[in-house]
């Protein structure tokens, strides 16, 4: 097994170079041809070639999507990563609804086995999709935001 540093470094190098960042030549660096990610869709879950595609899926629904690594644990083959994600709401997700371009910043936890290696061989991760959504703008308004009387000038 490798070291806990090199398994933090290849956990930060997969959320912030190769998702965030695109660098899609580092994914049989960091990923494991058994790798599964238990978040994606079944045509993104498996292998390099999945990361891949999941980082340039993020990246179409995402504008300037970022990950800031507060910390990232070790304990044997798992990792957990306490990141804040952020970016703009760019369209895609939930599918067919149209890009609202506001910016949302949500905090995720991200856990990874690793192989001996060092590299990825299964994610899954915390997320809080509902403050990105609140945040993008993604949902309607509160019925009470809709039924509020207006209010006349000089009230209080």
């Amino acid at each position: 097994m490798v070291d806990a540093d090199t398994v933090r470094q290849n956990v930060k190098d997969m959320l912030v170079r190769l998702l965030a960042g695109g660098e899609s030549d580092l994914a049989p660096v960091l990923v494991h041809p058994e790798f599964v990610n238990h978040e994606a869709d079944p045509e993104r879950r498996n292998g390099p070639a999945g990361a891949v595609a999941t980082g340039d899926w993020l990246r179409s629904c995402f504008g300037d999507v970022s990950y800031e690594v507060h910390r990232v644990l070790v304990d044997g083959d798992m990792a957990a990563a306490y990141v804040t994600m952020s970016g703009t709401h760019e369209g895609g997700l939930p599918h067919g609804v149209p890009a609202t371009h506001k910016p949302f910043a949500v905090k995720h936890v991200h856990l990874f086995r690793v192989a001996d290696d060092g590299r990825a061989l299964e994610h899954w991760a915390v997320r809080d999709d509902l403050g990105l959504a609140m945040q993008a703008g993604l949902l309607p308004p509160r019925a009470s935001d809709r039924t509020a009387p207006a209010r006349l000038s000089g009230d209080s």
